[in-house]
């Protein structure tokens, strides 16, 4: 009988598989990077302080794709947007795992998605 991986078996290896999209794109000078964006992943979204239990923290998500599995990025920023830290999830049903993430790449990115987005004070007053 095979035992099915859990999300902290399989979470290096799936952040390795997007690493790799992110460079490959990030260094081809023929891509254009916020084109190519547009269309990596789902969404970019800001969610609120305590939107779930025991979150207290709001944090921007990028999430790269939807159901079980599922994987994202959450970023953690003060409210200048300047990044705190970025966590690479890998999710399933009633499963997950993060790693946090430091390569450069995917830290210019998020910086350049960070600058064109508002500033998290600006969620939080909408829902105020």
């Amino acid at each position: 009988m095979t035992k099915e991986k859990k999300c902290e078996d399989l979470v290096n290896d799936n952040y390795q598989s997007r690493l790799n999209d992110l460079r490959e794109t990030y260094n081809n000078d023929n891509i254009d990077l916020a084109s190519w964006l547009c269309e990596y992943g789902l969404s970019w979204d800001y969610v609120l302080p305590n939107t779930f239990d025991n979150q207290q923290q709001g944090y921007y998500c990028w999430q790269l794709s939807w159901g079980g599995p599922s994987d994202e990025f959450r970023i953690y920023t003060d409210h200048a947007k300047n990044i705190q830290s970025v966590e690479y999830w890998y999710l399933d049903w009633f499963d997950g795992a993060s790693i946090t993430v430091d390569d450069e790449e995917v830290i210019n990115i998020i910086h350049w998605q960070l600058e064109v987005d508002k500033f998290p004070h600006e969620y939080e007053e909408e829902v105020a």
